[in-house]
């Protein structure tokens, strides 16, 4: 069986040869700090890789890494608007995106942090002024369909198209600001609406220009929307079913439109309560499960919701095992989630988000060595 089957295999909830595997993408990578010492460490060529996400930091890990973990995916990404390009200020260590938010990274930071936002006022009248970047602009796709078609054509690598932006509620906060946001929804929620209508806008141009260029050659499309924290929502269950829930029905349909790719969805914590919103808005796949969270067992969300969602990552807990813990301690935990989550398909095996630069190099290797020993089917439970 080959990569691309045995994604499309594990994602229809069946059992393929061994459980997938993926190191790459926006959110299942590693930080440019971590790769340099996983490279010094296994003794490969150390050089600066490609770095996917600024914000984040991380990098498209060498292919060398990436076929020494046995990675089953191949990511695709759109290119910016046309005009834009990356300039960080060396002075100040900023940059400013396409949208108008600027990222300013501390002295000694792994990551950038929010400067400044071009919503300030928070009103009607500004929203409808702000000059939003072109969704069909032609650069979007610039050789994105040729690129496709061959990687299509010319390996066996199941292939995701990555977003271009954060999701309805996290590129409202990118535009707005983290405590703006906040402070909308308790004191101004037909803005927050206005806000996310004229987003998920802007989506819906965006996704069709891609997947008619894309469309026919992906079997995964990722969208997302980080809507937990560690013990529960990040804001009120009315308000995500009021205005969140309803936009991604919209997307995903507008997805399925266009092609026969899985639809996956990113969203980091405790989501535990809207899980059933979220099977119910047609999507298919979870990630990263971020099984340290409350009620996000790996167990128990393979219990419940296994028939109807699958898991893209939920490899080990990072917060403790990945970081603090031995290369032993790394399998084991390995073990238990491939035990927990594999059974009758539905996982394909991945860090639970990008590995951080605290991550220890032997632990990263034990983590993916692990997962291709305890992943072959059928799986011993």
């Amino acid at each position: 069986m080959n990569s691309r089957e045995r994604v499309v295999t594990a994602l229809k909830h069946k059992e393929p040869d061994r459980v997938p595997i993926n190191f790459g993408g926006v959110h299942t990578s590693i930080h440019h700090v971590g790769h340099r010492r996983l490279l010094e460490h296994l003794g490969m060529p150390v050089y600066d890789a490609p770095i996917i996400d600024m914000f984040q930091m991380i990098v498209d890990p060498a292919s060398a890494l990436r076929e020494m973990f046995h990675d089953d995916v191949q990511s695709l990404f759109p290119n910016p608007g046309t005009g834009w390009e990356l300039k960080v200020d060396p002075a100040s260590d900023t940059w400013t995106d396409e949208w108008g938010t600027t990222y300013q990274r501390p002295a000694g930071g792994f990551w950038y942090d929010f400067k400044s936002h071009p919503l300030k006022e928070g009103t009607i009248e500004e929203l409808e002024k702000y000059r939003w970047p072109n969704p069909r602009d032609p650069n979007r796709i610039k050789g994105l369909a040729e690129k496709a078609k061959r990687l299509y054509e010319t390996t066996d690598k199941a292939l995701i198209m990555q977003a271009a932006t954060g999701g309805v509620y996290e590129h409202s906060y990118w535009i707005r600001g983290v405590e703006e946001l906040y402070i909308d929804m308790a004191t101004n929620l037909k803005y927050v609406d206005a806000l996310a209508e004229k987003i998920v806008e802007w989506m819906l141009e965006f996704w069709d220009h891609v997947l008619t260029a894309v469309g026919p050659y992906v079997q995964v499309v990722q969208i997302g929307d980080d809507l937990g924290a560690q013990n529960g929502l990040l804001f009120s269950p009315e308000i995500y079913h009021k205005i969140y829930k309803p936009r991604h029905r919209r997307l995903t349909d507008l997805i399925r439109k266009k092609t026969n790719a899985r639809i996956y969805f990113h969203s980091c914590g405790s989501i535990y309560t809207i899980l059933p919103d979220i099977i119910e808005s047609g999507i298919e796949i979870i990630n990263p499960l971020q099984v340290s969270a409350k009620n996000m067992d790996s167990a128990r969300f393979k219990k419940e919701f296994g028939k109807d969602l699958s898991v893209w990552g939920g490899g080990a807990n990072p917060q403790t095992v990945m970081a603090l813990g031995s290369p032993a301690e790394v399998k084991a935990e390995v073990k238990r989630r491939i035990h927990d989550l594999a059974p009758g398909g539905g996982l394909v095996f991945a860090s639970v988000h990008n590995i951080q630069p605290n991550v220890p190099p032997e632990n990263v290797v034990a983590f993916f060595e692990a997962a291709y020993e305890f992943g072959g089917y059928p799986i011993a439970v």
